[in-house]
């Protein structure tokens, strides 16, 4: 089922993105997915989502992109890396929901501003379990 909100793209589809992508689906967003993992896109394209090889092409494809990864320096490397987010044609807004850190934060920030990116720090709190019931937190 299409929707009609528009494409939402999300990198990173393990322990804690894998359930938020779902969810995502679950609700009729027509969402476009990247992990280095295989697998983890596989399980869920067989959902309904649209396989990226890159973040580059997820930012080609959606406005809006989240990013749940596990450490500083994925967040950087997806976010301004050579085929990262900043390269994309079509986002508008980086939201990262992993425990990024300051330094790290508001260097991706300034440089995802420079190519019009707005970036939101989103980072989510209540583990796996909490993932899994979608119950988790998420301060911004």
């Amino acid at each position: 089922m299409a929707s009609r909100r528009g494409k939402i793209g999300f990198v990173g589809l393990g322990v804690m993105g894998a359930p938020m992508a779902r969810r995502l689906l679950e609700r009729g967003h027509t969402l476009i997915v990247h992990d280095r993992d295989p697998d983890a896109v596989r399980r869920l394209t067989r959902r309904g989502a649209i396989a990226a090889r890159s973040p580059r092409e997820v930012a080609d494809a959606a406005r809006v992109v989240f990013a749940s990864l596990p450490t500083p320096d994925s967040v950087r490397a997806v976010a301004i890396g050579a085929d990262g987010i900043a390269r994309g044609r079509t986002v508008k807004t980086f939201v990262d929901l992993g425990t990024t850190g300051s330094r790290v934060e508001d260097e991706v920030a300034r440089r995802l501003a420079k190519a019009g990116i707005a970036t939101v720090a989103a980072p989510i709190s209540g583990g796996a379990a909490g993932a899994a019931k979608a119950a988790l937190a998420v301060m911004a």
